[in-house]
């Protein structure tokens, strides 16, 4: 397992961009390979349990470098898999499997909706019509791991360093081009001014390092969209390839856009917190810790919670979406 992630890091400038820019494709790489530390691959090991002779990995379009960790658990413990990618998007798909049969690592790449139907543990990520249609067809006692729409959000008190929080969160941002249920789709924060002062200028280095890679007709339209609604509630903020939308609370909508930050103001942390209760069920992710060891925000209902400029790159060990994943990918 170690010699497959050495691989894939030292060929990393190889890899398909799937959409991305070079160096934002890159950066995508770089943390979630950073993930697949020996000791954390030493910890899943140490959890035991009876490893699943085959699975199936079902990936979303959205980030290609998803199934990296699942495909590194599953390998490191003697699974066979195979890695179902959407339908005409191979994506990462033939280098990973490249690398891994290099490995000696029995990894398998496919486009067949019927992958599933023929074994014991299959794990999706998509949208919930996906992991339901899944579950739907798999096998009699099949174990399925169903992971479908979540956002994440951040909060950004007044308390926190405004450079070093606008650069983290940038950082969160660029990464995938703000595409996931990890990319942050709306900053909550009692400092609203402030959090586009420092913002501005950070979206710019960060474009400037990560260059945002292709947008979909679609992406764009919806941009175009949150463009004037900002513009006519609350603040638009336009760059070159990145966008703030400061918009009121009766306003947020829990979607990210490529490159586009949502700002809500609010008055309190416990507005924050009322103002995220009716989705409380979808949430995946809440930054609400300050850069390194700095302030804390509330507790806004996410089953993960992060610094800003971590969102991106959660460990590999941990629950995925409130869900002891871990455990559920042995016997």
């Amino acid at each position: 397992m170690r010699a497959w992630r050495d691989a894939l890091r030292a060929h990393a400038d190889g890899a398909p961009t799937v959409g991305l820019s070079a160096q934002g494709a890159r950066l995508a790489l770089d943390l979630s390979l950073g993930a697949l530390t020996d000791d954390a691959l030493a910890r899943v090991a140490a959890q035991g349990g009876e490893a699943f002779d085959r699975a199936t990995v079902i990936t979303a379009r959205t980030v290609a470098t998803a199934s990296l960790e699942w495909l590194a658990v599953l390998l490191g413990r003697g699974t066979a898999v195979t890695l179902k990618h959407p339908t005409g998007l191979p994506g990462l798909g033939p280098w990973l499997v490249d690398h891994a049969i290099a490995a000696g690592l029995p990894l398998a790449l496919t486009d067949d909706r019927a992958a599933a139907r023929d074994t014991p543990l299959v794990i999706v990520m998509g949208d919930d019509a996906t992991v339901r249609a899944v579950r739907e067809t798999a096998e009699p006692g099949a174990r399925v791991l169903g992971f479908g729409h979540r956002f994440s959000v951040a909060w950004w008190g007044a308390d926190l360093p405004a450079d070093a929080a606008a650069d983290a969160l940038a950082l969160d941002v660029a990464a995938h081009d703000t595409r996931g249920c990890m990319s942050p789709a709306v900053v909550l924060t009692d400092a609203a001014d402030a959090v586009v002062a420092a913002l501005t200028p950070a979206l710019e280095r960060a474009q400037g390092r990560w260059p945002r890679g292709h947008v979909a007709p679609a992406e764009h339209a919806a941009i175009r969209t949150r463009d004037a609604l900002a513009a006519a509630t609350g603040q638009l903020v336009r760059g070159e390839a990145w966008r703030i939308h400061r918009v009121p609370a009766s306003h947020l909508v829990p979607v990210a856009l490529p490159r586009c930050v949502q700002v809500v103001g609010v008055a309190t942390p416990a507005h924050a917190q009322a103002l995220l209760a009716p989705w409380a069920e979808v949430l995946s992710t809440q930054a609400t810790a300050g850069v390194a060891a700095g302030p804390r925000g509330p507790d806004l209902g996410a089953p993960r919670t992060c610094a800003l400029g971590t969102m991106q790159a959660p460990p590999l060990v941990r629950h995925h979406d409130g869900v002891d994943h871990l455990r559920a990918m042995v016997r």
